[in-house]
C-alpha cells in the first residue's frame, strides 16, 4: 500500500511539473517573427579571414545571421552593435552557445580580411564572411534576403538590404526573424528560451516529415523553391527550357540511341521517377556511355543544390502528377503553395 501511494505521489508530481512546463511554453511570447513553415538552412560555403564558413560547422549552436556590408553607415552598425549588447547580456556558458554570422552582399569591396577587422570591432566572437556575386544571389535567395547595389560610382555606392536577423536553431533549421531595431534584452530573453526549451512547438511539428502526395506543393518552402529556380535556370535551362518544356523532338531517337530532354510535365516521362532515382540521374547521369544527354552534374552541384532544384520541379507539376507518381491515382485539386513574408529592405 505504501509503495503504491509513493509511486501516486511520483505520477501527481511529474503531472504537475509537465503541467507547468507546457504552460510557461505556451505562454511565452518571442519577440522575432516565426516562421509557420521552418526550413532547413542553406548549406552554402562562403569565405572568412579564417577560412571556409558553412553553416553545418555550427550545428548544436543557435546561429544568428546577418546581411550588410561595412560601408553601410547606420543599419549595419546599429544591428551588429545590438547584437554586441545581445550576447553581453547572456552567461558565458550561454553565449558559447551562439554564433553571429555576419554575410556581406558587397564581395567587390568586402574582403575576408576587411570582414574579419570589421566584426572584430563588435566582438571577437563574431564571423564576417562573405563569396562570389553568384554564391552572395544563392545565399540571400535561399534565405529570402533582399538587396540591391546602387551604383553612384567604382569605389563609392550604398546598398540597400533586408535589415533583419535570421535565428537558427541548434538543428539547422531557420526558426525566426527578429526585424531591426529589436531590442537586446528581447533578443537575449528569446535565445535564453530557445537554449533552454529548443524550437517553439508548433515550429517543432512544422519541421518534421510533412510530405504526402496530397499536400507536398502546400509545404514546400519558398526560399529553396527560389534557390532551385536559380539553380535550375543556370545548369538545367538550356537543355529542358526555362519553363520546363523539354525539346519537342524529345520522343525522337537520336543516331546514338539516346533521347532529348523530355518536357517535365504531363507530356513527358521525367516525373515517373522516384526521388531518389532523380537524384541519381542528375549526379551521374542519364546515360552514362553517351554523356552527351543528361550530363553528369556531380562535380558541380552538391546534394543540397539538386533538392532544390527538385524543390522547385515539384512545384511546376500538378497534383495529380504527383499522386500517380507515388502510386496514387486520386484526382485532387491543385494545391497552392503559402509564401512567407520575413523582412523588409532597409537602406
Amino acid at each position: 500500500m505504501k509503495k503504491v501511494f509513493v509511486i501516486l505521489i511520483i505520477v501527481f508530481l511529474l503531472t504537475a511539473l509537465g503541467v507547468l512546463g507546457y504552460r510557461y511554453s505556451a505562454q511565452y511570447q518571442f519577440h522575432g517573427s516565426v516562421l509557420q513553415e521552418p526550413k532547413l538552412a542553406a548549406e552554402i560555403v562562403l569565405r572568412a579571414d579564417s577560412g571556409p564558413v558553412r553553416l553545418s560547422d555550427h550545428r548544436g549552436k543557435i546561429t544568428l545571421l546577418y546581411f550588410g556590408y561595412t560601408f553601410c553607415p547606420d543599419v549595419c552598425p546599429t544591428s551588429l552593435a545590438n547584437l554586441k549588447l545581445t550576447m553581453g547580456d547572456l552567461s558565458p556558458e550561454e553565449a558559447a552557445q551562439v554564433q553571429v554570422i555576419f554575410i556581406s552582399v558587397d564581395p567587390n569591396r568586402d574582403t575576408p580580411e576587411k570582414l574579419g577587422q570589421y566584426v572584430q570591432l563588435f566582438d571577437p566572437n563574431f564571423i564576417g564572411a562573405t563569396g562570389t556575386r553568384e554564391e552572395i544571389d544563392l545565399i540571400t535567395s535561399a534565405f529570402n534576403i533582399y538587396y540591391k547595389i546602387n551604383s553612384e560610382s567604382k569605389d563609392n555606392y550604398s546598398v540597400d538590404h533586408s535589415g533583419f536577423i535570421t535565428v537558427i536553431d541548434r538543428s539547422g533549421y531557420v526558426i525566426m526573424n527578429w526585424q531591426h531595431g529589436t531590442p537586446p534584452s528581447d533578443m537575449s530573453a528569446d535565445l535564453r528560451y530557445l537554449l533552454k526549451n529548443g524550437m517553439p512547438i508548433s515550429a517543432q511539428i512544422l519541421a518534421g516529415a510533412t510530405y504526402t502526395p496530397v499536400i507536398c506543393a502546400v509545404t514546400l518552402a519558398p526560399a529553396h523553391v527560389q534557390g532551385g529556380e536559380w539553380l535550375y535556370q543556370h545548369h538545367c535551362a538550356q537543355c529542358h527550357g526555362a519553363d520546363l518544356a523539354g525539346n519537342p523532338a524529345w520522343q525522337t531517337k537520336l543516331a546514338d540511341g539516346s533521347y532529348l530532354p523530355p518536357p517535365l510535365n504531363g507530356s513527358g516521362k521525367a516525373w515517373q521517377y522516384s526521388e531518389q532515382d532523380l537524384m541519381k540521374i542528375i549526379k551521374e547521369g542519364r546515360n552514362l556511355d553517351k554523356p552527351i544527354i543528361m550530363p553528369a552534374f556531380k562535380n558541380s552541384l552538391a546534394d543540397w543544390e539538386i533538392n532544390f532544384i527538385l524543390t522547385y520541379m515539384k512545384t511546376k507539376w500538378d497534383i495529380n502528377q504527383l499522386n500517380y507518381q507515388h502510386g496514387f491515382m486520386t484526382l485532387t485539386p491543385q494545391a497552392t503553395p503559402t509564401l512567407i513574408t520575413t523582412g523588409t529592405a532597409i537602406p
